[in-house]
This record gives structure tokens, C-alpha cells and sequence, in this order.
């Protein structure tokens, strides 16, 4: 086997064990309305993300990669905009109509690892709304 096979070889092996492990990667994809960093929650994990979302728009935050998720559990809701989970893999952000300036939210994601074992990150988000452009 030539090197680079074996080096390919270890690093597929690595992407499955983090994958068995729980990390799941969610993303606003494309979406002109925000801007949503890449979110990686591990089971027990904090995450701090910054969202820029733009002014009487509404931002789709998607979490396919993890499957259908149990309830979430607003901690901190958002006090210049609503958050809120748009079905079973994607939730949203909304600022109040006019509002520009800084909002943050706080929520918990309960899903379930490859493996079956429930787990559960903390997401706090601290979101500008901006001028359209």
C-alpha cells in the first residue's frame, strides 16, 4: 500500500470516529438574508456563534446533518427578535420589524448519536441585525 493510500486510510478512519462520536455541523447554507458561521455541537459541548442576520429578514439556521432533533430548550430568549425551531432539522431567527443593533439567544439541542446514546449542546448566539445593502 503507497503512502498516500495509508494517509488517506487514517484520515477516513478519523472523519468516522468523530462522526460516531457526535459531532454534528449545521449551517444557514445559502441564504441571502443571514450569515451563519459553520456550528459544530458535540455532546455536553458550549458553542458561541455571532449570526448577522439582515433587518426585517428572516434567518434559517440548518442542522440536517444531525437528523431530526428532540425539542429545544430556549434558556435565553431573544429580546429584540423571536427564535424559534422551523421543523424537525432547521430552526430560525427573526428581529423585530426595524430593529438594527445586537440581540443573543441561549438554547439546548437534545438529539441522538449514531449509536443511539441522547446527547445535548448549549448554543448561545449572539446576533447583529444590519442595514439592508
Amino acid at each position: 500500500m503507497s503512502r498516500t493510500s495509508i494517509v488517506i486510510s487514517y484520515v477516513a478512519l478519523l472523519i468516522l470516529s468523530v462522526s460516531a462520536t457526535g459531532m454534528a455541523n449545521a449551517r444557514g447554507g445559502f441564504n441571502a438574508n443571514c450569515r451563519v458561521p459553520r456550528i459544530s455541537l458535540c455532546p455536553d459541548c458550549t458553542v458561541a456563534v455571532k449570526i448577522i442576520v439582515l433587518q426585517d429578514h428572516v434567518c434559517r439556521i440548518n442542522y440536517g446533518s444531525m437528523g431530526p432533533m428532540r425539542p429545544q430548550k430556549i434558556l435565553v430568549s431573544p429580546k429584540r427578535g423571536k427564535y424559534w425551531a422551523d421543523n424537525e432539522t432547521s430552526t430560525a431567527y427573526s428581529p423585530n420589524k426595524g430593529f438594527l443593533g445586537g440581540d443573543y439567544f441561549e438554547t439546548r439541542f437534545s438529539y441522538e448519536l449514531m449509536n443511539g446514546t441522547p446527547a445535548s449542546a448549549l448554543l448561545k448566539a449572539n446576533v447583529e441585525v444590519v442595514p439592508h445593502l
